[in-house]
């Protein structure tokens, strides 16, 4: 089976070249500011929307970036203050006192949630729970047991069960 060959800059730029000569000296004169433009310019290339540029922005930004830009979604009105995260936590049923929050060292998905829902009613970061429960830790064992369900220090787990107990009413 043979390989796909690979289409990048230099295949687009050979083929307005050869089909859009005058598009093709303009992008080399400047007078078009990108080879992208001008392939939109030809019809060689669709035109993305604004849905893709903002998916695309998204993925390229950094989690400082994201959060920021949450924010102010927030403070602008077009999200509620809410999460979704603390509608869900209102809405479940709080567990029975002396429930398990693990199974092991992993958190149980009710848990994740309830945790998520204290952390985003006070804005609190992964940091900062650690730092109340009086680890000194960065903070990214639990954000990644938060996002990705990885394990804990049982220690964490014994922490995080107590400071359930005292942040949840």
């Amino acid at each position: 089976m043979s390989k796909k060959p690979k289409r990048d800059n230099a295949h687009d730029e050979q083929r307005l070249k050869a089909e859009f000569p005058e598009l093709y000296g303009d992008v080399l004169a400047g007078r078009i500011p990108s080879l992208r433009k001008a392939l939109v310019m030809a019809g060689l290339k669709a035109q993305r929307t604004r849905l893709e540029k903002l998916k695309n922005s998204w993925a390229k930004a950094t989690a400082g970036e994201r959060e920021g830009f949450l924010t102010w979604l927030t403070i602008s009105g077009a999200l509620p203050a809410v999460s979704a995260a603390s509608t869900v936590a209102a809405a479940a049923p709080l567990p029975p006192a002396g429930a398990p929050i693990a199974s092991g060292r992993y958190l149980l998905p009710s848990t994740i949630t309830r945790i998520r829902a204290i952390m985003a009613k006070r804005r609190l970061k992964p940091d900062d729970v650690m730092a109340e429960m009086g680890f000194l830790s960065d903070g990214q064992a639990l954000a990644r047991a938060l996002a990705k369900n990885a394990s804990l220090r049982l220690a964490v787990i014994a922490g995080l069960e107590m400071w359930l107990r005292t942040h949840e009413d």
